[in-house]
């Protein structure tokens, strides 16, 4: 057993080329701003955004001398942080549409509530002209109107052709401490959200009192999770199954983050900590380190990622994207694609157990992982489980197919 001052030395002689190639990445990520062709105008938006992910850079890099030393848990809880806040990062840098709620009421004028649903469509048109998209009904009383960003005007009064997300605006407003240390009497004291003025003013006095104009309408529907999601998905940058995929590392990653029960026995019972009579020490755990690595390299080259196609959406010059920055992130699927992490294709241990999945014995129903197309591939459930079962050649007995592990270990049989 590995505990203690060992642990880094293993760790590194294990997984030697997945901690270079994060090195690599990291510097990368450093540099980038180094190579950006700024041009006659910048934003300060722009600089805004590519410190947001030298920032989550920074953070990684501590995540990964965590795994180092072994201290997994504290690893997993600051991945599942940087983690979160990468969709944050995609929300609020490049997503021009979002929806706008409008509480629908009977007036004095309106027969029935379809009249007034209707009317209140019909305003919605004159308010937002051609920044509506589409319109629909959440609930039986709530009318959403998906809009896009406002555009940028330059001091001529010409469109720029720039358009600011809103969620940045949102993201850019919101006081966490103002909002989660709000109690009654303190109310009046929170500070008219300026970000949504313009909004209100093109409906009625009584339309806009409908909608509470506080940091809690921000939260509620802009940045708690699930709506970070849905407005992904609202963006088109998430759909279903990408969906299932985010949620399954978020609940997985949740478990080093929460001291429930559950969060606290893995840590006794997977072989990571050892209890003694000396007291608590940490334990070598060779797919706890790998897992841990393969999640940091791969967030890492999501963020390089998104700075190039951000650049890129802004029209904005970066040198060095084909001879640096693009080659890196294809060297991250090449020699670690086999973690099929959010936006990357499944390995083929993945189609092995879709096969095998499908296979029905009885009927005599069989089919090969070559059968299986990329798309109809289950996702798993818990990718420590998967980890393991990567590095096991395996044989199902009843459809007779084969997964022949590319790094077999004699431990991978054993429980974690």
């Amino acid at each position: 057993m590995i505990t203690g001052m060992d642990i880094p030395a293993i760790t590194r002689k294990e997984h030697e080329q997945l901690i270079d190639l994060i090195d690599e990445l990291i510097i990368a990520i450093k540099r980038l701003p180094d190579d950006v062709e700024w041009g006659d105008v910048s934003w300060a938006q722009d600089m805004e955004i590519l410190d947001f992910i030298r920032i989550q850079t920074l953070s990684l890099q501590n995540a990964k001398e965590n795994a180092i030393r072994g201290y997994y848990r504290d690893t997993f809880h600051l991945i599942r942080m940087i983690y979160e806040a990468y969709f944050v990062l995609r929300l609020v840098s490049t997503c021009d549409k979002y929806p706008f709620r409008i509480r629908i009421k009977r007036g004095q004028h309106d027969p029935s509530l379809e009249h007034a649903k209707k009317r209140t469509i019909q305003e919605a048109h004159r308010a937002f002209g051609g920044r509506l998209v589409r319109t629909y009904m959440e609930d039986r009383n709530t009318l959403v109107a998906v809009l896009r960003g406002i555009s940028v005007i330059d001091s001529q009064g010409q469109d720029t052709g720039v358009i600011v997300p809103y969620y940045y605006g949102a993201w850019h407003d919101f006081r966490p401490v103002e909002y989660h240390l709000r109690r009654q009497g303190l109310q009046d004291r929170v500070p008219t959200l300026r970000f949504l003025t313009g909004e209100w003013a093109a409906f009625t006095r009584r339309m806009r009192k409908d909608l509470s104009k506080d940091y809690g309408l921000i939260y509620r529907y802009f940045l708690t999770f699930d709506k970070i999601l849905d407005n992904l998905y609202l963006n088109v940058i998430l759909n279903k199954k990408l969906t299932t995929r985010v949620l399954v590392h978020y609940n997985f990653l949740s478990n080093f983050s929460h001291s429930t029960s559950d969060s606290i026995s893995l840590m006794t019972t997977r072989r990571i900590t050892e209890i003694t009579s000396g007291g608590l020490s940490i334990v070598y755990n060779h797919y706890f380190s790998e897992l841990a690595l393969l999640y940091i390299c791969h967030l890492l080259s999501m963020h390089l990622q998104h700075a190039t196609f951000y650049l890129r959406w802004r029209t904005i010059k970066l040198k060095n994207i084909r001879r640096t920055y693009q080659p890196l992130c294809r060297k991250v699927e090449d020699d670690f694609g086999y973690f099929w992490f959010i936006f990357n294709k499944p390995h083929q241990y993945d189609r092995y157990t879709q096969a095998n999945r499908k296979c029905n014995y009885r009927k005599q129903i069989f089919y090969r992982p070559e059968d299986i197309r990329l798309g109809d591939v289950r996702y798993y459930d818990n990718p420590l489980d998967r980890l393991k079962g990567l590095h096991q050649t395996q044989r199902e007995l009843t459809s007779g197919n084969i997964f022949i592990s590319p790094f077999p270990r004699d431990d991978a049989t054993f429980p974690l």
